[in-house]
């Protein structure tokens, strides 16, 4: 049993979230850092500003030091965003070189923004700093170089400063993983032969959008014979009595939490086949498998030698990943499957705190359908605890 809060202190969370970036900027050798990366954004200082738009337009960014004042620089005619929060010391306009906004003057715009960010860095860590950045285009990257300035990446430390979850964090979490588990069961009140998937999705979404949710991630809720292989995205199918619906949820809630589950059940009056038996119970089987051997101090290395051995038939259609970290969006660690440990693994270890989410896909090659299954869990001393009570289909078992 969590004992969590009950009531979330957010300027506490702010404060934990501020110092690990501080703390990962400094363990990593970067006096300051730019964070663009709209996850990292809001992890640092708790503002958001039109979450999704900026992630493929550069358009709003923060200055964190490891010692000084944080600087957000908004969007126009968005300063006022950040008036509440204790994070924030400064708001500025920021200053975009997209070229839809700024077309021939983009070098012009990217030099002055180099201009700015290298006065802040000088000013706030004094010079020969090292500025760290989450994410950059040409332009302004030609621009520190010609300044002398050194750079270095900071996605690297920005990722492992999230890993580690507060009690507050995991409160946050299981609060954002309950509306999920809510708009799961809103869906499958309307789950019937002749409806689409497109309709379902909707339900799903809409749930969550009414209840403090925030946007839908990917669109994956399919039926049938879209199921085998996984990642067809969702469309107007007819969805048939009898076929086996999946999901994976994929919804960003409250308070921006990725809420990560994927279920699977036999749409309509029909009792699930034999086959659809198999598939399930494999599913569950190394998913449960996956799910209790986690503990804090196991390498990554030992987790994909101990982990569940697939049946060579499902190997061809394997998920991308057993395990993922959870949090604003996916994230740090992600561990593979054995078989690509040589190409993708990298060395790693299981800490007290990670929220994770452990996968399960099986899908015979050239099989009619398949079965995922995916569970989010928090590590704890004791073994990993799950997020959500969203039920599995136990008759089926």
């Amino acid at each position: 049993m969590l004992d969590l809060p009950n009531i979330i202190d957010e300027p506490k969370v702010r404060a934990y979230r501020l110092n690990r970036t501080r703390a990962m900027l400094q363990r990593f050798k970067m006096d300051a850092a730019v964070l663009y990366d709209p996850l990292n954004l809001r992890y640092a200082t708790g503002c958001r500003n039109m979450q999704v738009w900026t992630s493929h337009h550069l358009a709003r960014y923060v200055f964190v030091p490891v010692e000084g004042p944080v600087v957000l620089f908004d969007y126009g005619g968005a300063l006022h965003l950040s008036d509440h929060l204790e994070t924030i010391d400064e708001a500025r306009p920021a200053r975009s070189w997209d070229y839809f906004g700024s077309g021939n003057r983009a070098e012009e715009h990217a030099n002055k923004w180099a201009d700015e960010i290298v006065d802040l860095l000088h000013k706030s860590c004094g010079k020969g700093a090292t500025l760290g950045l989450d994410r950059a285009d040409l332009l302004p990257m030609l621009a520190m170089q010609h300044r002398g300035i050194k750079m270095k990446d900071a996605k690297g430390p920005m990722e492992l400063a999230r890993a580690v979850k507060s009690m507050d964090e995991v409160a946050i979490i299981k609060n954002s993983m309950q509306v999920c588990t809510d708009a799961i069961a809103h869906m499958r009140k309307f789950a019937e032969p002749g409806v689409t998937e497109n309709f379902l999705l909707a339900k799903m979404n809409e749930y969550n959008m009414m209840h403090g949710g925030e946007y839908q991630e990917t669109r994956l809720l399919n039926s049938g014979h879209h199921t085998n292989p996984w990642f067809t995205e969702t469309s107007d199918k007819k969805i048939e009595n009898g076929e086996m619906l999946v999901f994976d949820s994929d919804l960003i809630g409250p308070d921006g939490v990725f809420a990560d589950q994927t279920r699977a059940f036999v749409i309509g009056d029909k009792k699930p086949t034999d086959e659809q038996r198999v598939l399930y119970n494999h599913a569950f089987e190394q998913l449960q498998h996956n799910m209790e051997l986690l503990r804090p101090g196991m390498t990554f290395e030992e987790f994909g030698e101990r982990s569940w051995k697939m049946h060579d038939i499902y190997v061809p259609n394997r998920y991308a990943e057993m395990i993922h970290g959870i949090g604003f969006g996916v994230e740090y660690p992600v561990i593979y499957y054995p078989e690509d440990h040589e190409t993708w693994q990298y060395s790693g270890t299981f800490e007290e705190g990670m929220c994770v989410c452990v996968e399960s896909y099986i899908g015979p090659v050239g099989g009619d359908e398949g079965v995922k299954l995916e569970q989010p869990v928090l590590i704890t001393k004791d073994g990993p605890v799950a997020l959500t009570d969203c039920p599995f289909e136990d008759d089926y078992l």
